[in-house]
């Protein structure tokens, strides 16, 4: 049996490498159609990394680089049995290299995520993709509960049918759907080095959305008495102090104030 278990895993080993020069050109390809439809010229370099979970932007040497799991990739196309689902991914990938967020790779902002996951429906949908196929990706491979760098899976799934509509609108020449603050906004949350705002309402849920976009909710915030509150989101616990400072603990322990709070006001 062990031996049987060990020319399994050979095989499968053998099945992954045979994949890669593949997988590789379809990825190249999937980038180049992605930044085709963006009206760019491609400057990216594509390349397979095995030690990279799934996929992963950031810039070296001054080059935008983009790399991805070989074994990942062929798993998401066999499962979603289609390449649109490798496609949603690379380009959530481009998306953090044309919005710049791979200049400060260390940082975790979820608006930032969602941002890129708008991108992918919008493009995804010019290429000639339908809702069901630009969702199957994130559907598959989206964590429900979310982590420390990515929102929920309903969050990111939300963004990306938002971006594949717009861009249906847009091709029929409709007008944007019209963006109106969420009803029941309390408070207004910012963070240091991040761009993004996000709001919580009466309800205690954590929202997200820009001037283009409609609210998506990623966590929450719970009244703790005394004029303080706890946040959660993506894996992550924050703490609001009674002067309405946001603060979350280092890997150290050390209590890190990372950004404020304040009441909403239209």
């Amino acid at each position: 049996m062990r031996g049987q278990l060990i020319l399994f895993s050979l095989l499968l080993l053998g099945a992954v490498h045979a994949q890669e020069p593949a997988t590789t050109q379809q990825a190249e390809d999937a980038v180049r159609r992605v930044v085709r439809h963006s009206g760019l010229v491609p400057n990216f370099i594509v390349r397979p990394n095995a030690d990279v979970r799934t996929a992963i932007a950031f810039v070296k040497d001054r080059q935008r680089v983009i790399e991805f799991n070989p074994a990942f990739i062929a798993l998401v196309m066999d499962s979603t049995r289609s390449d649109w689902g490798a496609v949603s991914i690379l380009a959530h990938e481009i998306a953090h290299h044309l919005l710049g967020h791979t200049i400060d790779p260390a940082a975790v902002r979820p608006g930032d995520e969602l941002a890129c996951d708008r991108y992918s429906g919008f493009v995804l949908f010019g290429m000639g993709a339908t809702l069901t196929e630009s969702l199957a990706a994130m559907s598959l491979t989206g964590d429900p509960h979310g982590t420390r760098r990515h929102p929920p899976k309903h969050a990111r799934l939300e963004a990306i049918r938002q971006g594949w509509e717009e861009a249906r609108r847009v091709r029929e020449g409709l007008p944007p759907e019209p963006v109106h603050d969420p009803d029941g906004l309390r408070y207004v949350l910012s963070f240091v080095d991040d761009a993004n705002t996000y709001y919580a309402d009466s309800l205690g849920r954590v929202l997200w959305f820009d001037a283009s976009a409609q609210a998506i909710e990623f966590g929450e915030m719970r009244d703790t008495g005394g004029g303080t509150f706890a946040v959660r989101w993506m894996d992550e616990d924050y703490l609001v102090d009674a002067r309405m400072a946001i603060w979350r603990r280092s890997t150290h322990g050390m209590p890190l104030q990372v950004g404020k709070l304040e009441k909403f006001a239209r």
